[in-house]
């Protein structure tokens, strides 16, 4: 499956790259892209591998590591995957608003 990646994901990707770049090592780093993409490929390979939202049945939530995770939207019709937003999972819930991503 294609995965496309939405302008908020590409934001709150490179958000989560600029704080680490800014505050933690390269490793740490250099971990949390190489996770991204093997749990992006693991989406490849089996779409429906993590939950739905509790909010959202049709859209899913991956965890990449205990900090972060990341939301996506499965269009089976179409053979895409859709990678909405990335979320510090430190942050207060009700600042995801899912459907803005939509």
């Amino acid at each position: 499956m294609e995965v496309i990646w939405s302008a908020k994901a590409k934001i709150t990707f490179y958000s989560v790259i600029e704080y680490l770049n800014e505050n933690w090592t390269k490793k740490e780093l250099i971990q949390f892209n190489r996770r991204t993409l093997i749990t992006i490929n693991a989406i490849r390979k089996n779409p429906g591998i993590y939950p739905a939202s509790s909010k959202r049945k049709d859209i899913r939530k991956a965890i990449v590591d205990k900090n972060n995770s990341f939301y996506y939207k499965i269009d089976d019709f179409n053979q895409k995957i859709y990678l909405l937003t990335f979320f510090d999972c430190r942050q207060d819930p009700r600042k995801l608003i899912i459907n803005d991503f939509l």
